[in-house]
C-alpha cells in the first residue's frame, strides 16, 4: 500500500509540473511591425573617403509574434581606413525613433511603444566598435485584451561591413492583465490603435487542468481511504 501511495504522489508531481508548464506558456496569438523613422544613418558623407553610413530596414509587414523579434535589420557601410566616428560629437547626431505596433490577432486592437535610438562608435571597411541602444519613449510595456507586453531591446554592436544583412533583436514577454483592455493609466502609448473589451475572468488552460487535476486526486483518494477501510474490516 505505501508503495502504491508513494508511486501515486510522483505520478501526481509529474502531471502537476507539466500543467504548470503549460500555463507558463507564451501567448503568441499577436504580430507586429518595426517602423525607424529615417532609412539610415550616415556620417561625414562628403568626406574624402566617403564617411559611413549604417542603413536601417524596417520590419513593416506584419510579422508572426514570438517571445524573441527581429525589428530592425543594418547593414553597416564606408571604404574608411582611418576610423569614421558616429555619436554626440558629429554635427549631425546619430539617433533616430523606432514604433513598435502590437496587434492582437483575435480583436485586431493594436498599441504603439516609441523608442529613441542612438548609435555611437566608429567604423572603418574591416572594423566597427558601432553600438545601437534602444531606450522608451515613456513605457515599455503596453495592455492589449488582457494581455501585458513588456518590451526589452538589449544593446547591440554592429557588425562590420565585410558582414551581410544583420537583425536587432527585442525580446517580448506576455503576461495577463489583472484589467481587461487598455494601459495602466489609460490609453496607449503613441496613440497606436484602440483597446478592445478585454478578457476578463477567463480560465486559462493550464488553470483548467490543475483543477481536473486535483478533482481527480481528490476521488482517487477517498477511493483508497474506502479500501482500506473495508479491507481492515
Amino acid at each position: 500500500m505505501k508503495r502504491l501511495s508513494a508511486l501515486f504522489g510522483t505520478a501526481l508531481f509529474v502531471l502537476l509540473a507539466a500543467a504548470a508548464s503549460s500555463a507558463q506558456a507564451d501567448y503568441l496569438n499577436w504580430s507586429y511591425t518595426a517602423d525607424p523613422n529615417v532609412p539610415g544613418i550616415a556620417v561625414k558623407a562628403t568626406s574624402p573617403t566617403g564617411g559611413a553610413t549604417v542603413a536601417l530596414t524596417d520590419f513593416n509587414n506584419p510579422q508572426a509574434g514570438a517571445g524573441k523579434i527581429p525589428i530592425i535589420a543594418y547593414v553597416t557601410s564606408t571604404s574608411a581606413t582611418t576610423p569614421v566616428t558616429f555619436g554626440p560629437s558629429v554635427n549631425s547626431p546619430a539617433t533616430y525613433s523606432l514604433a513598435l505596433k502590437i496587434t492582437d490577432s483575435t480583436t485586431h486592437d493594436s498599441g504603439t511603444l516609441n523608442f529613441t535610438g542612438s548609435i555611437a562608435g566608429s567604423l572603418t571597411a574591416t572594423t566597427s566598435s558601432l553600438v545601437n541602444t534602444l531606450t522608451p519613449v515613456t513605457s515599455n510595456s503596453l495592455t492589449l485584451d488582457g494581455h501585458t507586453y513588456t518590451v526589452t531591446i538589449p544593446t547591440a554592436t554592429l557588425a562590420a561591413p565585410t558582414s551581410p544583412q544583420q537583425d536587432i533583436f527585442a525580446t517580448i514577454s506576455v503576461s495577463n492583465a489583472t484589467t481587461g483592455g487598455g494601459n495602466p493609466g489609460g490609453g496607449n502609448p503613441g496613440g497606436g490603435g484602440h483597446t478592445g473589451p478585454g478578457v476578463q475572468g477567463v480560465p486559462e488552460p493550464g488553470c483548467l487542468l490543475l483543477a481536473s487535476l486535483g478533482c481527480s486526486c481528490l476521488g482517487a483518494g477517498c477511493w483508497w481511504k474506502r479500501r482500506r477501510s473495508a479491507a481492515h474490516s
